[in-house]
């Protein structure tokens, strides 16, 4: 391999139907973010892969997939997804994987394999059936990433098999990130564990907090997206515009990447205020958050 392999990552599209209001009731425009980042991806068809990385679907209805694989069908090349917290299983599998995107568990490219991890699998409850379904209730849209057994076993066995010489992983939730509101420490242990003992995986790129970033653990590096929902930056307290994120992965096992911001008057960086910061901190929750809202309002 001489040139290296060449990928966009997208993260937490949201797409809504029309007409639907967004959950938290706050959102850009969807459809026009996903324009705006067509346009800034340009000629795109040097890529070898653009990774979906989970929250596709704003309330993971059927008729938001079925927009989500309309604009995945414009991109000129190939797509692969994982789900996130708000993408429930059923109606992601029946929607994304139907046409416009595909939802592989492993894609191999020349000496690299690119797993499509769900970090929801933790989650899931047997039915009366012993098959994996999503909890009761909002268990599932407020997890912050839960591997489980069954899927910390299948990373492992993956790793441990595959001819590739290199591994990295594609997941929603970013695995001891460092945004309180984000984080769970049971599932930083999860990765923590297989990260220790399997040097070849080089790194993972998620999404979920929609505060684009870039850190370590055990070593890796982490990569964060952009989202096209809504966007920030905590250090300074701004709001930023969409976006998505690019990759180079090399034959010798070296990860480049950069975030991708599509700057325009629509998603102008203003900054935001202190209650804001406190529900990233971990201070109050998204209930206490509109309550101030309201009040203020």
């Amino acid at each position: 391999m001489v040139d290296p392999i060449r990928m966009a990552q997208l993260s937490d599209t949201h797409f809504l139907e029309e007409g639907a209001k967004p959950e938290g009731g706050y959102s850009y425009d969807t459809d026009a973010a996903f324009e705006a980042v067509l346009k800034h991806l340009g000629d795109h068809t040097h890529l070898d892969m653009v990774a979906v990385t989970g929250d596709i679907a704003d309330h993971g209805r059927p008729e938001q997939y079925q927009k989500a694989s309309t604009a995945f069908a414009r991109l000129q090349a190939p797509v692969n997804a994982c789900p996130g917290n708000h993408d429930f299983d059923v109606a992601f599998h029946a929607g994304v994987g139907s046409r416009g995107a595909g939802t592989s568990r492993v894609v191999e490219i020349e000496n690299w394999a690119f797993l499509f991890v769900d970090s929801n699998a933790g989650v899931m409850k047997p039915d009366d059936a012993g098959i994996a379904v999503d909890p009761p209730g909002q268990e599932r849209l407020h997890n912050n990433g839960a591997l489980g057994p069954s899927e910390s076993a299948w990373i492992s066995q993956v790793c441990d098999q595959t001819p590739a010489d290199h591994v990295f992983v594609w997941l929603h939730h970013p695995p001891d990130v460092p945004v309180p509101l984000s984080h769970s420490e049971e599932y930083a242990s999860e990765w923590r564990a297989l990260l220790s003992d399997r040097p070849i995986i080089r790194g993972l790129g998620a999404g979920h907090t929609h505060i684009p970033d870039e850190y370590e653990l055990e070593g890796r590096p982490v990569f964060v997206a952009p989202s096209l929902k809504n966007n920030f930056s905590l250090d300074p307290q701004t709001w930023l515009p969409p976006g998505y994120r690019t990759y180079e992965f090399s034959a010798d096992g070296s990860i480049t990447s950069e975030v991708q911001l599509v700057e325009d008057e629509r998603w102008p960086r203003k900054p935001f205020g202190r209650a804001l910061k406190s529900l990233f901190m971990g201070e109050i929750t998204f209930d206490e958050l509109a309550a101030i809202a309201a009040r203020r309002n």
